[in-house]
C-alpha cells in the first residue's frame, strides 16, 4: 500500500468513525438527522491551475478553465463530481459542474457572471475553488484542489451611451425650397430617449417622430460619432437598402437606409442588446380632454400624452362630476369615456359607461388616464411652491403660492438670488414642474433665474400648455 492510499484509507476510517459516533447518543429517530459537508482534504501535488481569463464573447459550448496536475491516485480510486465554487469579496457566487479536463459549460458562466454583477462586457474578478470526490468502492472523500483568481467578461455587444436619428424626415426647407436643415446631418438629428441607468441594464431607446410624406429613409448615428467622424464606423442601418420592415436586425457592416412608407406618426424602439428594432404608427392623439361642472360644460382642460402610449396627464380645478372625451368641441361627444367602476379618485373607463365620474371633494388636481387599461386617477393638489437655491428657504422648503380660482392660477411674490428654482406640489416630489421658463415641463430639470423680486404666475394645464412667467418688480 503506498503512502497515498494509507492517507486516503486513514481519512475514510476517521469518517466512519465519526459518522459512528454521531450515533451513539442520538435517540429522536423520528427526527432526520443533517450532517455538515465533510472537511476536504488535499493530496500530495495535486491541485487545479487556471489556464488564463475567460472572455465570453465568442466562448463556444463549454470552455477549459482550469488543468489538474496528475498526481497519482492509490490503487482503486477515481476522479469525479469535479466541480468549482465561484466566489467574490462579498461571498459565494454560484457553483459550476466540471470535469477532470477543467472543462465549464460557457451559457452558464455568463449567467453566473451577469447575475452577480450586471451585463456590462468589462473584466469581473472572481476566486475559483476547485473541489473533486476521490471515489472507491462507494465511498467518497470531498478533495480541495486549491483555488486561484480568475476574471470573466460577459458577452455583450458595444452599447453607446445615446444614439441619434437622421433621415428624410427631418429636412427642413425654406420657402425657395431650399434646405434649411440637412436631415442626414448632425443639425438635423433628433436624440432617442433613454431611462439615464446603465445601457447594459437597460438597452433600449426610443424616439417619437413624424414623417412628412411617404417613403422616407433613416438611419441611426450613435453619439460616439457626433464626436468625432459623423459617418465613420458604428453608424447603424438594415442590411438591405430600402428595407420597409417595421422590425428587424441593425448593423454596422455596410449599413443600408432603412424606408418608412407612410407618412405618420412613429416610435422607434432600439434593443442595443439584440441590435433590433422596431417601429410602431402611433394611433393616440396627443390630446383628450376633461369636461365637467367645472367648465360648467361648455368647455375642456387638456390632457397630454407626450409619449403618444395611450397615458394621460392634466390639471384642473374640479368642483363636480366630469367626464372625458377625444375631442375639445363643446357639443360633440362621439367617443367619450365614461365611469364603469370606482369613484371620484380613481376608477375604469368605457366609451359606453355607466355615466359622469363622481364628484370629487373641491380642489385643484392632477387627472390621469390610461386609455391602454382604461383607467383613472385624481390627485388632490393641497399646496403649490416654489423651491430651489434661488428662493429664501432654498432646497430645504416650499415657498407657498396662493390659488386663483377665477382664472386657474397660482401666484407669488417674492425675493430670488442668481440661482435655480422648482415648482412641485403637496411638498413632495412626486408632482412637479421645471425645464424652462418659456416651457415648464412635468418633472423636468430645474429653471435657471437671476436675482430680483419676481411675481410668479403659474397655470398648470399640461405639457405643451402649461403658462409660467416671472415679472420682476
Amino acid at each position: 500500500m503506498n503512502q497515498d492510499e494509507k492517507y486516503i484509507n486513514s481519512l475514510i476510517g476517521l469518517t466512519v468513525l465519526c459518522m459512528s459516533s454521531c450515533t451513539d447518543d442520538y435517540t429522536d429517530w423520528a427526527t432526520p438527522q443533517a450532517n455538515e459537508q465533510e472537511a476536504a482534504i488535499t493530496l500530495p501535488d495535486f491541485s487545479a491551475s487556471k489556464v488564463d481569463d475567460i472572455n465570453l464573447s465568442n466562448p463556444g459550448s463549454s470552455i477549459k478553465l482550469f488543468t489538474l496536475s496528475n498526481a497519482t491516485l492509490p490503487e482503486g480510486y477515481t476522479l469525479g463530481n469535479v466541480r468549482v465554487e465561484l466566489s467574490t469579496e462579498k461571498g459565494k457566487a454560484g457553483e459550476l459542474e466540471s470535469n477532470t479536463d477543467g472543462m465549464i459549460d460557457s451559457l452558464t458562466i455568463q449567467k453566473l457572471v451577469v447575475e452577480t454583477y450586471g451585463k456590462r462586457p468589462i473584466a469581473r474578478p472572481f476566486i475559483a475553488q476547485v473541489y473533486a470526490n476521490a471515489i472507491k468502492d462507494g465511498q467518497a472523500l470531498l478533495v480541495n484542489a486549491g483555488s486561484f483568481d480568475v476574471n470573466f467578461t460577459p458577452a455583450a455587444p458595444f452599447i453607446d451611451t445615446g444614439y441619434y436619428l437622421v433621415g428624410d424626415m427631418f429636412t427642413i426647407k425654406n420657402d425657395k425650397d431650399e434646405t434649411s436643415v440637412n436631415g442626414w446631418s448632425a443639425d438635423g438629428m433628433v436624440g432617442f430617449s433613454h431611462s439615464g441607468t446603465d445601457v447594459y441594464e437597460d438597452s433600449k431607446f426610443s424616439i417619437v417622430f413624424t414623417t412628412t410624406a411617404d417613403n422616407q429613409c433613416w438611419k441611426i448615428i450613435p453619439k460616439t460619432n457626433t464626436e468625432g467622424e459623423f459617418w465613420g464606423a458604428g453608424v447603424l442601418g438594415t442590411v438591405t437598402d430600402g428595407d420597409t420592415a417595421t422590425e428587424g436586425t441593425l448593423t454596422t457592416n455596410n449599413p443600408q437606409a432603412g424606408m418608412i412608407t407612410q407618412a405618420g406618426m412613429y416610435r422607434m424602439t432600439l434593443d442595443m442588446m439584440e441590435y433590433t428594432y422596431t417601429l410602431e404608427e402611433l394611433g393616440f392623439a396627443p390630446y383628450i380632454y376633461e369636461i365637467g361642472n367645472n367648465t360648467s360644460w361648455s368647455g375642456t382642460c387638456p390632457l397630454a400624452g407626450i409619449n403618444f402610449d395611450g397615458k394621460y396627464r392634466g390639471f384642473a380645478y374640479l368642483n363636480g362630476e366630469f367626464k372625458y372625451k377625444p375631442n375639445p368641441e363643446k357639443d360633440n361627444w362621439t367617443g367619450d369615456w365614461e365611469k364603469v367602476s370606482g369613484d371620484a379618485l380613481a376608477g375604469t373607463l368605457d366609451e359606453n359607461g355607466a355615466g359622469n365620474i363622481d364628484a370629487p371633494e373641491a380642489g385643484f388636481y392632477m387627472m390621469e388616464v390610461d386609455l391602454t387599461a382604461m383607467t383613472y386617477k385624481h390627485t388632490l393638489i393641497s399646496t403649490l411652491g416654489v423651491i430651489g437655491s434661488a428662493t429664501p428657504s432654498g432646497w430645504d422648503a416650499d415657498t407657498d403660492m396662493t390659488y386663483n380660482e377665477e382664472d386657474g392660477s397660482w401666484n407669488l411674490t417674492t425675493n430670488l438670488t442668481d440661482g435655480e428654482i422648482k415648482i412641485r406640489a403637496n411638498n413632495d416630489w412626486d408632482i412637479n414642474w421645471g425645464g424652462s421658463i418659456a416651457e415648464p415641463t412635468f418633472n423636468a430639470g430645474n429653471i435657471a433665474v437671476t436675482a430680483g423680486n419676481y411675481t410668479i404666475r403659474f397655470i398648470p394645464q399640461c405639457d405643451g400648455m402649461n403658462l409660467l412667467t416671472l415679472t420682476k418688480n
